[in-house]
């Protein structure tokens, strides 16, 4: 059942005995699932229908935006089905073009940092997010983290259904993937943590036990104070990482404190 992927040619003998779980869209980056489809749906040349489901997008984009906020599942589903009749080939060809020309340029700048400063204090990164695995496992590649949890597709004969495999990462997917994960390593999930942006995440964040609100929406901010989680936002204000020491004094600063407030729930 599990949608846990290692990157080829990777070994795990050896690895941290710590872990921190980031989600992507609006934790990591500035985006969405809305906005991949739509690049996906711009871009597949191959299929003669875009014209036709883009403007069918355009309709239903209120409705989406509401799933977006209060049902995570719906939408992901939703947004799955768009991709019925494209090639496995061509999707993941257009994930790492996605991941080149939009998605590295819209990282928060000190969201990475703080992912490279966890993995240089010996947390190992783990993707966890409802994004498509043929857009998450190019951007895995080009930030060196070797286990991510992705949705993904049903294909027949090399085409996509619009249908997902089980389970859907969203909600308390995303914890029961995280304990089997940590399970399966023999690491213990109170020492790990956990960043996400979204209310829908909630029990994500309470299964671990450094749990962190990313730019938090109204109801996990709220969450978040009652139970006096760290919040932090980031933007693009903050110029890119260009080398190592620049990560140093601001971050392992700010973990120091964060460890403080993540553990007095």
């Amino acid at each position: 059942m599990s949608v846990y992927v290692t990157r080829a040619g990777r070994s795990s003998r050896g690895k941290a005995k710590v872990a921190a779980f980031y989600d992507l869209d609006g934790t990591l980056a500035g985006l969405n699932l809305l906005h991949a489809t739509v690049f996906f749906m711009a871009n597949l040349g191959e299929w003669s229908g875009r014209a036709g489901y883009l403007a069918r997008l355009a309709l239903d984009l209120p409705r989406l935006y509401l799933a977006e906020r209060h049902d995570r599942r719906l939408l992901n589903m939703k947004l799955f089905e768009a991709y019925k009749g494209v090639s496995r080939d061509r999707l993941w060809e257009l994930g790492d073009e996605y991941c080149d020309r939009v998605l590295m340029r819209h990282l928060y700048p000190r969201a990475i940092e703080m992912l490279e400063a966890n993995r240089a204090l010996g947390i190992e990164p783990v993707l966890v997010t409802g994004s498509p695995d043929f857009l998450v496992e190019p951007l895995a590649r080009r930030l060196n983290i070797e286990h991510f949890a992705a949705n993904r597709l049903v294909y027949s004969r090399g085409l996509a259904t619009g249908r997902m495999l089980e389970p859907v990462m969203a909600g308390s997917e995303k914890s029961a993937w995280c304990e089997s994960f940590t399970a399966a390593r023999r690491i213990d999930m109170a020492g790990c943590w956990g960043y996400a942006d979204s209310y829908y995440d909630l029990p994500f964040l309470c299964a671990l036990g450094h749990p962190v609100a990313v730019n938090p929406d109204r109801r996990l901010l709220a969450a978040a104070h009652n139970r006096k989680w760290p919040i932090v936002r980031f933007s693009h204000d903050a110029e890119p990482v260009r080398n190592g020491g620049s990560t140093g004094a601001w971050l392992l600063n700010w973990m120091g404190r964060a460890t403080d407030g993540a553990t007095g729930r």
